[in-house]
């Protein structure tokens, strides 16, 4: 019998992530203390990178990437500022 395939959680705007991508923007989690498991979260864009003063715990920081992803995207995408205005 075949497995059902897994969806994306539909809170997670794809499109923002896709934009991002698609413009030089990446964000991941760099391990702090690996025997805690803690993480800092680095956002890099045309070579440079910016981490964070705020630690994260292994379930946290997957969220914490999307929601900056969706900060970047609100803030820097002309189209979606553009379709606001309308």
């Amino acid at each position: 019998m075949p497995r059902k395939k897994k969806r994306c959680n539909p809170r997670y705007d794809l499109d923002a992530i896709s934009w991002c991508f698609n413009n030089g923007y990446k964000a991941y989690p760099v391990p702090i203390l690996p025997q805690q498991k803690t993480f800092r979260i680095v956002l890099e864009y045309k070579g440079q990178k910016k981490e964070s003063k705020e630690i994260y715990g292994k379930k946290e920081w997957s969220d914490k990437i999307w929601e900056l992803y969706e900060l970047i995207y609100d803030q820097k995408c002309p189209e979606r500022n553009q379709k606001e205005n309308i």
